[in-house]
């Protein structure tokens, strides 16, 4: 008797397809795994806070500038808008008016300052509050005249931020921000820290009291440009004060803005090598190396347009920093007149040394970042290496890619010993000349 014939179908076979999950089953479990994994450092359960973040400069530093135009800086208005499409700067609004009002302030105070020191005895440590006025007064007149620039320059440092690879997941997007916030919070605490000192040290160790009440005695040195001209009153003493804290908070600004901007342009400059990183290996067409050209161009243009916007500002900060670094340097070699005022003056010596120091780092850092693309050029394989690799190469290598100090100098690496050398230079020789003066004493002063 004739049987049938089996059929061929794979479905005919019952237990096929568990024998296949079977085989390659570890397969697919280890594929799975590693999927979940990705996810898992890219993804996390979504709330409103995963996505405040797009990765761009304007988010980033935008609480930075609301708070600074608590102080009357930077009359910007649309900054905590979601882009920089909402950016825009009018003379009606009253963040303009009131950073007007404060300019007119600080130029008269700038000019009761010329008055007072000019009328007493002029040597290099009481021509300091012209220096401190006079610092602040340039400063504050370059970030009005940069606000009105800030809506176009940050327009196109979106469009260029655009042109590069997008962040892959939330942790990249939200990294600059944190790191622009963290630091620039950070000094800005220590900011504070150092001005309550002050206060500390003027009222509870007052070794020369112009005034019998102690709060009164310290408004009267904290504004003691008004009092050489104007009778003491305790309002005019309260609003000197405050002036006094708007000077003291845009002196720390100018460095704290300097490096959330080396920041940002560095991180154009990081992604764009992270890119090249990549594929650098490997053999890639023509037009992809047209592509990262373009992107690095881009970056580029909008380096010196940065440049040109703020180049004046970081031109006064490096000058008040050598100054002050060389007058504290000067006063160190002094003795104090008690604890309170030894603690505020090495912390205030500290804190202008470490600020100093880290502006001059992270403004090179655009310097150093720009050189990066080239070393990886060199690395590109025999084989993809053809006219625009050379092209790129060539605009690297003669490019000089820096902030600078109103055309002055370039702002590297080398600056620093620079600095550094004409630091310990007029230390000698300002040593040479120093008398211990003791200021704290008074003699026959008379005390109302």
């Amino acid at each position: 008797m004739l049987r049938p014939r089996k059929s061929l179908h794979p479905y005919n076979t019952p237990n096929r397809l568990t024998r296949l999950f079977q085989k390659n089953g570890k397969l697919l479990l280890k594929q799975l795994q590693d999927t979940n994994k990705h996810w898992r450092v890219s993804q996390r359960r979504g709330t409103r806070t995963n996505f405040l973040y797009t990765g761009s400069f304007h988010e980033a530093i935008g609480p930075i500038l609301a708070l600074a135009q608590c102080f009357c800086l930077m009359p910007v208005c649309g900054i905590r808008q979601s882009s920089a499409q909402g950016l825009y700067f009018t003379w009606q609004s009253w963040r303009c008016w009131i950073s007007i009002i404060y300019l007119i302030s600080t130029l008269l105070d700038t000019f009761f300052t010329i008055y007072q020191v000019m009328n007493e005895m002029l040597d290099v440590r009481n021509v300091e509050p012209i220096v401190f006025h006079g610092g602040i007064l340039l400063a504050t007149w370059q970030f009005f005249g940069l606000a009105k620039k800030w809506p176009k320059l940050m327009r196109r440092w979106d469009r260029v931020e655009h042109l590069l690879p997008m962040y892959e997941n939330w942790k990249q997007r939200e990294r600059l921000a944190r790191q622009i916030q963290r630091v620039a919070f950070l000094l800005i605490g220590l900011s504070l820290m150092e001005h309550l000192l002050s206060i500390i040290s003027a009222v509870y160790y007052d070794y020369c009291p112009r005034r019998r009440d102690p709060i009164e005695s310290y408004l009267y040195k904290a504004s003691y440009q008004l009092f050489f001209v104007f009778p003491y009153s305790h309002w005019m003493g309260c609003l000197g004060k405050i002036q006094n804290i708007l000077l003291t908070f845009g002196w720390s600004f100018m460095d704290i803005f300097l490096i959330m901007i080396s920041m940002g342009l560095s991180e154009l400059l990081a992604r764009l090598s992270k890119s090249l990183e990549r594929r650098v290996d490997q053999a890639m067409p023509e037009a992809y190396w047209t592509s990262q050209r373009t992107q690095y161009r881009a970056i580029v243009n909008l380096i010196y347009q940065v440049d040109n916007a703020v180049s004046g500002i970081i031109l006064i900060s490096f000058g008040n920093n050598l100054y002050f670094v060389c007058l504290n340097l000067l006063k160190s070699i002094k003795s104090m007149p008690s604890m309170a005022h030894t603690v505020y003056f090495f912390f205030s010596l500290a804190f202008l040394l470490g600020r100093s120091v880290a502006v001059v780092i992270v403004v090179s850092s655009v310097n150093d970042r720009s050189q990066e693309p080239l070393r990886l050029l060199k690395l590109v394989p025999q084989r993809a290496f053809h006219e625009e690799v050379e092209r790129f190469a060539s605009e690297l290598a003669k490019d000089v890619v820096a902030l600078s100090g109103l055309k002055f100098f370039n702002v590297t690496r080398k600056l620093f010993l620079t600095v550094a050398g004409t630091i310990v230079t007029y230390e000698l020789v300002l040593i040479q000349f120093h008398e211990d003066k003791k200021p704290w004493d008074c003699g026959a002063l008379n005390v109302d």
